[in-house]
């Protein structure tokens, strides 16, 4: 009688099922769908610079379309098409033996440590990355000269910079361990028993890779591909600064019609043809992608048929034929290892240039004097300042961590203090530190730098703290309440993973001008909103959209794998929605929520092309600072604000890993929480 009562009460009481993602729902409406849909209206009209938005609607055509077909649009088009595909294989075809190799060659241990590999130089800052390439390829820089000397090339040394050669390079670097990861995941979920199942039958190893292994690690390749060539499609960082004029992609035009140009019809729809090819070349990439494996299959029978027929021996020589194999299999397995070593070089090369040439005793960040120095550490930091920051720091983390083994006992309360007894005097320091000496704003001594550091790490904090709280609701809703609703937000989430960050920002900087005269908001973007302006509340709203995408999934993801038992056991003994989501389900995705923040900090610490656009006077962060120091010889206290965020972003990941490892990760739920799955 009690239970039906309760029970009839909880239905009565029972709000919408999406209600918890009402502010997802509200965000996504107000600063991706209406945006987007305007840049599609914007397309149809016409150039009038006399506006504020200067665009003249009144008579909607397809001239833009009309414009866009020329020479110089499709040349730029068909590079950037030809560039992002090639980028695309070739990650595959690295990427795929490192992921083959980490997935079934190496013990749990080992595997935690090549992901480790690959996840820190990839969730380095992006443009940091792009710009360590431009020391490799100088035509004056250390490793032409050293080409010189042995005579490999002429005098004039490395001829790549500002060509599409340089723009390959950087961009199969920069997305290769987006590429890794989610094939990593793809294979180790593979029941290795259907592998041996197949040898078992009679299958070569060939056969097997390409008639099992190949088509279960399909979605693994398919995410894969979704997370580097979309993006490589939109990226205009890359061919700025390694480009030139030879290396220009279709993302960079794009931007120069709304920043330069004032044209954005014509902007509009370059934009709009760049997403409907698009998607018509991961289409015409799926339909080949669903073929092979079949035709693999087809050929299998015949294969296995040469096959017998090649090896058809006497008994004698069966086991010399055993042995044989056993040799190939650990030949196989060394090449992979030399491989996979070969690839994670190739991953931290660049970010150990950047550490280095940030002591570099001359004037130019690329060109090596051949001298070290920490005159350039001084430029941007007060050292007496900084010396006291760290020593109070390491005192108080070092209390935090003595003070763990105090509790020892077993006792739910003592863990829970024991895990985040570190954070705790973490956050310590952080209040301690600003209370005494007020360090974040005195610890930077060059302004320029010093400002832009500062405006990355607020605008950063705060996308994470919107995408923590609109992601957290909207995963809790579609793990514990899913319905018809649920469909419609998947598919928009997904949209805005797969949307080109260039389309986001030009979408949100068409969309600001036009929502200025609406009460309070139009304020809080142009006027600003308590100690922020306006620019650093845009770069919060640019950021927070693919971060909150990020951290639904996360927290879909975990919630979905426990047990709803003891929500419901809150509800069945009278506990109202909001008292079991506060002391049951939120404890429950603590580490989610806590993971999901720390990842979104980092991809909103690295971002670049929103922060471009969107930036203003005031508001200019890290990578748009050293965007615009890019134009003219960068200087060496550059590479040390990038070793910095490096470090940073180092730190969030390591305590990320961390958080997952206590809460039972496995390293391949450790990567697949770092590609979002």
């Amino acid at each position: 009688m009690t239970v039906s009562v309760a029970a009839k009460l909880r239905n009565k009481s029972r709000a919408p099922k999406f209600l918890l993602a009402v502010p997802a729902i509200i965000w996504y409406l107000v600063f991706f769908a209406l945006p987007i849909a305007f840049i599609v209206l914007y397309s149809f009209g016409a150039k009038d610079t006399t506006k504020l938005l200067p665009v003249d609607l009144s008579k909607l055509s397809t001239n833009s379309y009309s414009a866009v077909f020329d020479e110089t649009f499709f040349k730029t088009f068909r590079a950037t098409l030809r560039i992002s595909i090639v980028a695309t294989i070739m990650c595959v075809v690295i990427g795929l033996p490192v992921a083959y190799f980490a997935a079934f060659k190496v013990a749990e241990k080992w595997k935690a440590i090549i992901l480790a590999a690959v996840v820190v130089p990839s969730f380095t800052s992006f443009l940091i990355r792009t710009v360590a390439w431009r020391i490799p390829l100088a035509p004056n820089g250390t490793l032409s000269k050293w080409l010189i000397d042995l005579g490999f090339i002429g005098s004039d040394g490395i001829q790549v910079l500002e060509t599409a050669t340089a723009v390959q390079i950087a961009i199969v670097y920069n997305y290769l361990g987006f590429m890794i990861l989610p094939l990593f995941v793809a294979l180790d979920r593979i029941d290795v028993r259907m592998r041996e199942a197949s040898k078992d039958l009679g299958a070569g190893r060939l056969a097997t890779f390409f008639g099992v292994t190949m088509p279960l690690a399909g979605p693994g390749i398919i995410a894969g591909v979704l997370l580097t060539f979309i993006p490589m499609c939109g990226d205009y960082v890359t061919a700025t600064v390694l480009g030139g004029a030879k290396g220009n992609m279709i993302g960079a035009m794009i931007a120069s019609q709304f920043s330069g140009a004032q044209n954005w019809p014509l902007g509009s729809a370059m934009a709009i043809l760049m997403i409907g090819a698009v998607l018509l070349t991961l289409i015409v990439g799926a339909a080949i992608f669903w073929v092979f494996p079949r035709v693999a299959i087809l050929a299998s029978p015949l294969v296995q048929l040469v096959r017998r027929k090649m090896h058809e021996r006497e008994e004698n020589k069966f086991r010399s034929e055993k042995i044989q194999t056993r040799v190939k299999r650990e030949l196989l397995s060394k090449l992979l290892g030399v491989w996979t070593v070969l690839v994670l070089v190739f991953l931290f090369v660049p970010i150990l240039l950047v550490i280095l040439h940030s002591f570099n005793a001359g004037s130019s960040f690329t060109i090596w004097s051949g001298r070290t120095s920490v005159k350039w550490w001084g430029e941007l930091f007060d050292g007496a300042e900084m010396l006291g920051v760290l020593i109070r720091f390491a005192v108080l983390i070092g209390i935090g961590i003595l003070a763990q083994s105090y509790f020892k006992n077993k006792s739910y309360v003592a863990r829970s203090v024991k895990v985040w007894i570190t954070t705790g005097a973490f956050a310590v320091a952080l209040i301690v530190n600003g209370l005494i000496t007020n360090w974040y704003r005195t610890i930077f001594d060059f302004a320029g730098i010093g400002d832009a550091i500062r405006n990355s790490f607020i605008a950063a904090f705060g996308a994470t703290v919107i995408a923590v709280i609109i992601g957290g609701m909207s995963g809790v809703a579609l793990a514990r309440r899913p319905g018809g609703w649920t469909k419609f937000f998947m598919a928009t989430v997904f949209l805005i993973l797969v949307t080109p960050e260039i389309m986001d920002a030009i979408a949100l900087v068409t969309w600001f001008p036009r929502i200025k005269d609406v009460p309070l908001i139009g304020v809080i973007f142009s006027s600003g909103w308590g100690p922020f302006n306006g620019g650093i509340n845009k770069l919060w709203v640019g950021q927070s959209l693919y971060a909150s995408a990020v951290v639904t999934l996360i927290v879909r993801a975990r919630l979905s794998g426990l047990d709803e038992s003891l929500e419901e056991a809150a509800g069945d003994l009278g506990a109202p929605p909001a008292r079991a989501f506060r002391q049951i389900t939120l404890p429950l995705i603590a580490s989610a929520m806590v993971a999901g923040g720390l990842l979104s900090f980092a991809l909103c610490l690295d971002n670049a092309v929103i922060s471009t656009l969107l930036s203003e006077a005031g508001s200019t962060t890290f990578p748009v600072a050293l965007l615009g120091a890019t134009r003219s010889t960068i200087k060496p206290f550059w590479g040390v604000g990038a070793v910095l965020l490096f470090v940073v972003t180092l730190g969030a990941l390591w305590f990320l890993a961390v958080i997952l490892r206590r809460g039972g990760d496995s390293a391949s739920k450790i990567a697949a929480t770092f590609t979002g799955s």
